[in-house]
């Protein structure tokens, strides 16, 4: 999806500009889409096996709840990536468009060597483009940023207490228990994170989150929706 809309970004060869990347294809909508239908099936095998031992099911049920999370993180991440890029290809190809204010946002804040954390790339943007940014500590950021913290406990090895870059102590299982039902298919005993957690609300949790932040976002910068 494009700035306007309804264009797509033009990846052709005459197109191009050596210094200026290109967005060969429009991937984030896909991301939110796999988010979408992995916890489909997540709440399906959840509701069909409630109660089970069966490991093979777990197993199964697990996945789509990880590949649900992952996908929802991703689709924020590629969102806000290729926009930057759809923003450097208007300017670059001397679109009208580049008199909307989200084309403020400059390319050297976006080069190889400047890659800030997922939600601190839309609060960027905002500050550029001289729109609100978010208040960090209610919803939809909040979220978000429980969000990608269960996507780091999920990719990088983080425990369940970690402490944040300002030296905060965090704990998943603290943070997002009250967000969603637990799991139906965890066993007394099991630990909260990943055990109690991994369910399909938290799926389906994963998506709403993601879908909220990038809507408040686009409306804040008064661009389509992406989504």
């Amino acid at each position: 999806m494009s700035l306007t809309g309804d264009t797509e970004v033009d990846g052709s060869p005459e197109a191009q500009d050596a210094t200026i990347e290109q967005v060969p294809a429009s991937l984030y909508r896909h991301h939110l889409y796999a988010a979408r239908h992995m916890a489909d099936l997540a709440c399906e095998l959840e509701k069909a096996n409630a109660g089970t031992s069966d490991e093979d099911i777990i197993r199964q049920h697990r996945a789509y709840v990880i590949a649900a999370v992952l996908s929802a993180a991703a689709f924020l991440e590629a969102s806000i990536n290729e926009l930057y890029l759809e923003v450097q290809d208007h300017i670059a190809n001397g679109s009208p468009e580049n008199r909307r204010r989200v084309l403020s946002v400059p390319a050297h804040f976006w080069s190889d060597n400047a890659r800030p954390p997922i939600l601190h790339k839309y609060q960027l943007a905002l500050v550029v483009a001289d729109a609100e940014p978010f208040d960090e500590g209610r919803s939809p950021f909040r979220d978000a940023d429980g969000l990608v913290a269960l996507r780091d406990g999920l990719v990088h090895g983080r425990p369940p207490d970690w402490r944040d870059a300002h030296g905060r102590r965090q704990n998943l299982g603290r943070r997002l228990r009250a967000k969603f039902p637990h799991n139906a298919l965890a066993r007394e005993g099991d630990p909260e994170f990943p055990d109690q957690l991994l369910g399909a609300g938290c799926a389906m949790w994963a998506v709403r989150v993601a879908e909220k932040f990038s809507k408040d976002f686009c409306h804040r910068m008064a661009i389509p929706t992406r989504g």
